[in-house]
């Protein structure tokens, strides 16, 4: 007498994996819009430098303090950021970003001071630092760490879809709106998705462990990311590649278009969104092709840091007014090099441990920033003392400053570089 066992075998794992990663990738989604938001805002002043120069009755020199101080706060919490998205979790820091990012959007809307405008730059500046390294932490939760570096790319290019809105768009708000209806409507989308956030993101998958390291003081930890080559290294990528691209779209690339190229608002609005969609094209493709393999990455990076650096040269020394053909090439090159930065973090987060990687991805993040700074700084001083001079001359000396600090970023990144 034979006896048959029925053996019910579990079926494959495969609804509850889509289902996961459908849900790692909508809180990455509604994490991602809260760093789009950002990248409107600090890109705003970009385009409407112009308008805020005459609305705050400000030349070179004082417009260029907006940025500054924007930036300057952005910098200086890079690390503090990095620290909280380790200690704090991404979903509490991200809201509490898009509400400082409201704020500075209502009171840059409504004010018609100096101070006031100022301050709103500093919040504005408070809320960006705290929202890409936290986007990046959910990444770092929620996706394996071989699909990490695509991840932090698709970040970028999201964020570049903000910045596209800052051109076009907002110049055509602002002539249509003005300036009080257009930076109102922005506060109040940003509060929305502030509401948005605090509903569906979350830290980490339900029942994932919480991955920690050793009981770390917070300079250990630092000084455990800064000494490792790999954080080095991408702190000057993203430095060669992220500052020059922040010097023509947060400030300076509408006053010297329209100033010194001979283009009217509209004219500047659109070869500034030629900068930003090269750079979403170009966060895409590193993306696609060059996250994720080291050596790749390396040779990529140093190969379009010297087009890069090149490229600036050639702006500089070009005799006179560009021809269209060249500043558009000359634009789509330093758009490119801004997507590109973005690989620094997929360096930042292979050389370090998950529980470091905000602390980690802050360091790298302070690279294209502190470079931003100091070019934004130079060039508003060069300007200044140049004021006599042609506009087309006083700005090939003004980004003189961008053309020596991108070398010295160059030559560090190749020192630093992997010996193959």
């Amino acid at each position: 007498m034979s006896t048959s066992v029925s053996v019910q075998r579990p079926s494959p794992p495969v609804e509850p994996n889509k289902r996961s990663s459908r849900r790692a990738w909508w809180v990455w989604g509604v994490g991602v819009s809260a760093y789009v938001a950002a990248l409107f805002h600090r890109a705003s002043l970009g385009v409407a430098a112009p308008d805020a120069a005459q609305r705050f009755d400000v030349g070179p020199g004082v417009l260029a303090l907006f940025s500054v101080v924007q930036l300057g706060v952005y910098v200086l919490l890079q690390v503090p950021s990095g620290v909280v998205a380790d200690r704090w979790g991404p979903r509490r820091v991200i809201a509490a970003g898009a509400v400082a990012l409201a704020v500075g959007s209502a009171v840059f809307a409504i004010s018609g001071s100096l101070l006031g405008g100022i301050t709103g730059r500093l919040l504005i500046g408070v809320g960006d630092a705290f929202m890409f390294i936290n986007v990046l932490r959910l990444a770092a939760q929620w996706f394996p760490p071989e699909r990490y570096g695509k991840v932090a790319a698709l970040t970028g290019l999201a964020g570049g879809a903000g910045q596209l809105v800052a051109t076009m768009p907002l110049t055509t708000a602002l002539h249509s709106w003005g300036w009080v209806a257009t930076f109102l409507s922005a506060a109040l989308v940003t509060g929305v998705i502030t509401v948005l956030v605090w509903g569906a993101v979350r830290d980490r998958p339900a029942g994932a462990p919480v991955e920690t390291g050793p009981d770390e003081s917070v300079n250990g930890m630092l000084w455990e990311v800064v000494r490792r080559r790999g954080t080095g290294h991408s702190f000057w990528v993203h430095a060669v590649f992220m500052s020059q691209f922040v010097v023509v779209t947060t400030l300076w690339g509408a006053p010297w278009l329209t100033e010194a190229q001979g283009f009217d608002a509209d004219g500047a609005g659109a070869l500034l969104m030629v900068c930003v969609a090269a750079f979403v094209v170009s966060a895409w493709c590193c993306g696609q092709w060059v996250a994720g393999r080291p050596r790749r990455r390396e040779l990529f990076s140093a190969g379009l840091g010297a087009v890069v650096l090149g490229a600036w040269v050639s702006l500089v020394a070009w005799p006179g007014v560009l021809p269209t053909t060249v500043l558009v090439t000359l634009l789509v090159v330093i758009g490119a090099g801004g997507g590109a930065a973005m690989l620094a973090f997929d360096g930042a987060r292979l050389a370090n441990p998950v529980h470091r990687s905000g602390t980690a991805s802050g360091v790298v993040n302070m690279g294209g920033f502190v470079g931003a700074v100091l070019m934004q700084v130079g060039v508003g001083a060069v300007l200044q003392v140049t004021a006599e001079l042609p506009a087309v001359e006083a700005y090939r000396w003004g980004f003189l400053p961008v053309v020596v600090l991108l070398a010295v970023s160059v030559g560090v990144q190749w020192r630093l570089r992997t010996r193959w």
